[in-house]
């Protein structure tokens, strides 16, 4: 099982006649049709009524003045808005007003009735709740508010979005006076508030409206980084069309213009059927197009000939890489993650995420898993033993069956028996957020090598942190990245964060950077010493009753820890025994469930990981 350390809300739209997502067999039509789930959270929101200015598929456009003029959406573009509270009305069309700070800018106590009257109010975060702000501006005639967001320390850039000391990204709460609301209401980062300030103080009029794009949740690639030698079709590059006017669109034609490096060019255009007013239409470029296995960024631009303005033209971006697989856009954001303890301890002290890769037509060899960890002051317990202060790699194998689907039928423990490689990384003490880690991989069959990854595949990487062998009650926080959307493909995101659903948002839009290293990467890690076959045995195997760790080690140890792992990753025998030179350590096995175990072994001249077989 694996579980998240904060839950995101996030609702799928199913569409019946997609059916040009695939990856060779790997998506086949109908299971495209029946399960490719992608997040039109907005529409569904909206369609179940849900409570809340909270995601209404809605984005802001700050009309004028000119000078700072621009759309601002919500997440994956950079400076976006945390445009949802959990209170107050859905937004369900468009709504315009000038933009006028309230008598009191942190509006905590009542405001002169009518001050406010038709405007939209520009409030301070702090000192009292959002609900009660927003009514006091209400009271005065507010139309809607916008909050904005202060520097909370200096760590805070001006595009930070954070609502309180523990949560990015998430919505605004409704404390006092929250069910009296009745306009909605939006919290801006720093940024785009020092703008409209910037614009009152000169004395310009500030308009702003809440608007509806037509092109919504748009993908380039199944993965923001490839592999040159993995680059493959791009079965993911599509864009969903909305047709808001009231009447039938005919003669539309969607297109997306990709621009890449040396300058490389390439269109696409999809005449479309005529759409009826309220009717969605996903549309996909991507099915049979290659792009050129060049290293550099590319970028996805989708538009169409009917509608021109800047909401309705969205840009992706994929990169190609010497060696990187990566789920992240390739820029860290330094703050920290979102780690909440509570949901941590409600989920039984484990956290594992997952990042979804699939390779090309060649196939490759797998080397290192690359990540970082943001809060290793928290998480990291000197003196521990390795078990403490260690972090799992996995790689499954997404598709053991080899039957053209994705194996996540019953969710994450339909493969977390499928390890096709393992890894262990043992915090120092000393790791920094900005500073990434990199593990080598070993293949779980042949110990010792580097994984070979089938072609046409898919594969699971996997971080695993047990919170009750560290022991310190705390979420580990894994570096992450933000503005970057991912997909949700075959009932199974491409980042799954487990907490008995699948999240296609995560951190709503962050990203756990968690990267694939093929065969040529560079890696910056020392290489971890393997203990030599000729040291260790493990007899009988497969055991019944008990197994046997048989030890000959070169000289006296000081300490050799030996961990016992279900397939699950979670550890069921440990034995810690010190000055050891030769030896057996027994484990009794007789409770265990037959199955296939890992066993890791650490010592003084090195370390080695076993499958061990248990069978009554």
């Amino acid at each position: 099982m694996l579980y998240f350390c904060r839950t995101t809300k996030i609702d799928c739209f199913f569409n019946s006649s997609f059916y040009v997502m695939n990856k060779h067999s790997l998506l086949s039509a109908k299971a495209a049709m029946l399960s490719f789930c992608f997040l039109f959270s907005a529409l569904v929101a909206n369609a179940q009524g849900d409570p809340g200015t909270d995601d209404d598929g809605f984005i802001v456009s700050i009309v004028s003045p000119p000078s700072i003029a621009k759309y601002i959406s919500n997440g994956f573009l950079d400076c976006g808005w945390v445009g949802t509270s959990g209170f107050g009305p859905d937004v369900t069309e468009e709504l315009c007003g000038e933009v006028v700070w309230a008598p009191d800018s942190l509006a905590c106590s009542p405001l002169p009735a009518g001050s406010l009257e038709g405007k939209i109010a520009l409030i301070r975060r702090g000192a009292c709740g959002f609900s009660l702000k927003i009514y006091h501006a209400q009271q005065a005639g507010a139309k809607a508010v916008i909050i904005l967001n202060h520097y909370a320390n200096p760590l805070d850039g001006p595009c930070e979005a954070r609502i309180d000391a523990s949560t990015y990204f998430g919505g605004m709460s409704g404390l006092d006076s929250a069910s009296a609301v009745t306009i909605p209401a939006i919290f801006l980062q720093r940024l785009t508030g020092e703008e409209i300030d910037g614009a009152l103080k000169a004395g310009e009029t500030v308009e702003v409206c809440f608007v509806f794009p037509r092109f919504t949740q748009a993908w380039a690639a199944y993965s923001y980084a490839v592999p040159a030698s993995q680059v493959d079709t791009l079965g993911a590059m599509v864009v969903n069309f909305i047709n808001r006017d009231n009447n039938v669109v005919d003669n539309l034609v969607i297109k997306v213009d990709i621009q890449g490096p040396n300058g490389y060019s390439e269109s696409f255009e999809a005449l479309q059927d005529p759409i009826d007013p309220g009717a969605e239409l996903l549309v996909g470029f991507g099915e049979f197009y290659v792009p050129p296995a060049v290293p550099g960024e590319y970028t996805a631009t989708f538009s169409s000939n009917l509608y021109t303005e800047g909401r309705d033209t969205l840009t992706r971006k994929f990169v190609v890489t010497d060696y990187t697989y990566a789920l992240d856009n390739l820029n860290l954001r330094l703050d920290g993650g979102a780690a909440l303890n509570t949901d941590f301890a409600n989920g039984g002290f484990q956290y594992q995420t997952a990042a979804l890769y699939f390779t090309g037509d060649a196939g490759a060899v797998a080397t290192h898993a690359t990540f970082g960890i943001a809060n290793i002051d928290s998480v990291y317990v000197p003196g521990g033993d390795d078990e403490t202060n260690a972090v799992f790699v996995f790689l499954f194998d997404g598709d053991s069956d080899e039957d053209g689907a994705i194996n996540l039928s019953g969710g994450f423990n339909s493969i977390e028996s499928d390890v096709v490689a393992i890894g262990t990384y043992i915090m120092k003490g000393g790791e920094q957020e900005d500073k990434l880690i990199d593990v080598a991989l070993e293949d779980f069959f042949e110990p010792g090598q580097a994984p070979v990854l089938k072609p046409n595949h898919p594969y699971y990487l996997s971080l695993k942190y047990d919170g009750i062998n560290n022991g310190s009650g705390r979420c580990i926080a894994f570096t992450n990245t933000a503005n970057e959307s991912y997909l949700v493909i075959n009932g199974g995101s491409t980042s799954p964060i487990f907490i008995g659903q699948y999240y296609g948002g995560g951190w709503s839009d962050r990203t756990i950077v968690q990267r694939l290293q093929l065969e040529g990467y560079t890696s910056s890690a020392k290489p971890e010493p393997k203990l030599s076959a000729d040291k260790f045995s493990i007899t009988p195997n497969p055991g019944n009753e008990y197994v046997y760790l048989n030890l000959d080690l070169e000289s006296t140890n000081k300490q050799v820890v030996v961990s016992l792992f279900d397939m699950g990753s979670q550890p069921v025998r440990q034995s810690v025994v010190s000055n050891i030179q030769e030896g057996q350590i027994r484990f009794d096995v007789k409770d265990l469930p037959v199955g296939t175990y890992i066993m890791t072994i650490r010592t003084d001249e090195g370390v080695a990981v076993q499958k061990v077989v248990v069978l009554h």
